[in-house]
């Protein structure tokens, strides 16, 4: 019975074991070693500032401090509804770093930018523990970033120009440039990657001239800046919408900033919550980026349509993987409607799962369109509907932008481009496994790969039973970070070789059970789309009138 306790009090004091202090150009940080021994993790670093000076601005320098400032908040949320209830603080502007414990050289970093529609998420250990991915050395940093209204308030003036939420992100990547090699990190060999809106933000970053420099490679997982949920369409029109529903009646952009800037994040966040039609990529409104007005004195993150920046070459070109799962809409649909549509086509309206980023000239070319879409999607006798419902919210909010974006790198760089389409269903599938979709199809949702790279503190997962995909999802990534080559050398986790393709559809990895090579997008569902955005897609972004091109990308094989 002694040797138990005194085994216990050891585990206890390895479990809250300091690490020694390191120094940041804001001052001193201590960590943790991690449970097993194997990482120093360091939670809850300021790396910038908000306060009500610059709440729809960019943010401010981190704070600086004598003593030592003790990293061990697990948990930084901004300000967000979570289950209906607003949860978050304001000066939520943290990241979090896992390094190995035995270093010997400066390791390749790699900067996870959460998901979550841009109004929800975080990068705490909270969801997506960096420990996979530290043990494969490399040093691991989360971010957060302001979200929603507090992070998206697009009015065009320098008290709220839009996009703090991006900012936000080249402050954090600004920090690690600065301060990471204290932690054992290569400022030098540094790799974005996001899923979802952190997909986006990856892309925005990728293509705007104030992140140049402060990366090196970038991986895009289901997400797209050409999505329709990614840019505000009338951010004029949303602000104002929202203050309407505060009680006001206003399209002025000062007088919009002032309701707002007297509103505390809770409030705006009970409002918001309780008009929610849809959730996420069908709701109106959405605070997004957005391409902003040009103000003197204010440094744009987002300065022209990503379409045409990608287009015209002139963005940060580095190497690159990009994908998406096989069956995106589950998390989504699941939301919106569960997981039953009865089969009676005369209530299945396809144009009111769209954003409005597209313009039609007239009623009838509006309803053709919507029959067009109904056929390709429900012509079908089952008598149920939703994994049709599925299929429409992947392609049009996930997969062909994402199609639409890699076939525009492809035009436009020299780098190598590796395309993957994750479909494993596994005990991890955690978004498809919480929307109900478990039994209901093979394949898996949008998110679901997530479990596969990062350990959650918050709540346990299985862990033994899925070691094998774990730990090659985890080399993948990881060997793209150190080698810019997913599988440099065959091995038995990767006993294949990953390699970057440039055919008009790429050849892109199947992540399944059994890994496989194959097209990576559907033709018939892509030409659909490609051809209704050439036709329609809106051309202005709402007051502020930023011009659009006409024909997004022709696609060889399909002209």
């Amino acid at each position: 019975m002694k040797w138990v306790v005194l085994w216990s009090l050891l585990a206890a004091r390895v479990l809250h074991q300091p690490t020694q202090p390191v120094r940041t150009r804001s001052g001193l940080v201590r960590g943790a070693v991690s449970r097993d021994g194997k990482l120093f993790q360091y939670f809850g670093i300021p790396y910038a500032t908000v306060d009500e000076s610059n709440r729809f601005q960019a943010p401010l320098p981190p704070p600086t401090w004598t003593g030592i400032f003790e990293a061990v908040d697990e948990n930084t949320w901004c300000p967000q509804n979570s289950g209906g209830i607003p949860i978050g603080e304001p000066n939520c502007l943290k990241l979090n770093v896992y390094t190995p414990v035995h270093i010997t050289k400066p390791l390749p970093v790699m900067v996870f930018i959460h998901g979550g529609c841009f109004f929800s998420g975080t990068g705490s250990p909270f969801l997506y523990g960096g420990d996979f991915l530290a043990e494969n050395d490399v040093v691991f940093v989360g971010i957060n970033y302001r979200l929603s209204v507090e992070g998206f308030l697009c009015l065009g003036i320098k008290e709220a120009p839009g996009n703090a939420g991006l900012k936000d992100q080249i402050a954090a990547l600004k920090w690690i440039q600065e301060n990471i090699e204290a932690f054992g990190g290569n400022p030098n060999d540094v790799t974005l990657f996001g899923e979802s809106a952190g997909a986006v933000s990856t892309s925005l970053m990728i293509l705007s001239p104030a992140a140049t420099g402060l990366f090196h490679k970038a991986i895009l997982q289901s997400g797209s800046s050409l999505a329709p949920w990614a840019l505000q369409h009338d951010p004029i029109g949303a602000a104002s919408a929202l203050v309407r529903k505060l009680g006001y009646n206003t399209k002025d952009p000062k007088e919009i900033h002032s309701i707002l800037a007297s509103k505390t994040p809770k409030e705006i966040l009970n409002v918001i919550r309780k008009y929610e039609d849809k959730f996420c990529l069908a709701e109106k409104d959405l605070f997004v980026p957005c391409v902003e007005k040009p103000l003197e004195g204010v440094e744009p993150v987002v300065t022209e349509d990503p379409a045409d920046i990608i287009r015209s070459g002139n963005y940060t070109k580095v190497p690159m993987i990009i994908g998406y799962t096989d069956k995106e809409g589950i998390y989504f649909v699941g939301a919106d409607y569960g997981t039953s549509i009865k089969n009676n086509s005369d209530e299945i309206n396809p144009l009111n799962t769209l954003q409005s980023d597209l313009d039609f000239p007239s009623e009838l070319d509006k309803n053709c369109t919507a029959e067009v879409i109904k056929r390709h999607y429900f012509s079908t006798y089952e008598e149920n509907l939703i994994l049709n419902m599925v299929d429409l919210y992947s392609d049009v909010h996930i997969k062909f932008p994402l199609v639409l974006e890699s076939e525009l790198y492809a035009m436009t760089t020299d780098q190598p481009i590796y395309y993957y389409l994750f479909q494993y269903d596994g005990l991890r599938n955690m978004p498809k496994i919480i929307s109900g979709f478990w039994n209901v199809v093979q394949g898996a949702s949008h998110a679901d790969e997530l479990f596969y790279l990062f350990k959650p503190h918050g709540f346990p997962l299985l862990h033994a039973a899925e070691k094998h995909m774990i730990s090659r999802m985890v080399t993948m990534w990881t060997n793209f970070a150190k080698y810019t080559d997913p599988t440099p050398h065959p091995s038995r986790l990767t006993p294949f070789r990953w390699r970057p393709s440039r055919q008009a559809n790429p050849r892109a990895l199947i992540i399944d059970a059994r890994v496989s090579v194959a097209p990576l997008w559907e033709e018939a569902s892509v030409k659909l789309w490609n051809d209704t955005y050439n036709k329609y897609r809106r051309k202005h972004y709402g007051a502020q009138q930023f011009q659009y091109y006409d024909d997004l990308v022709s696609f060889n094989s399909f002209h």
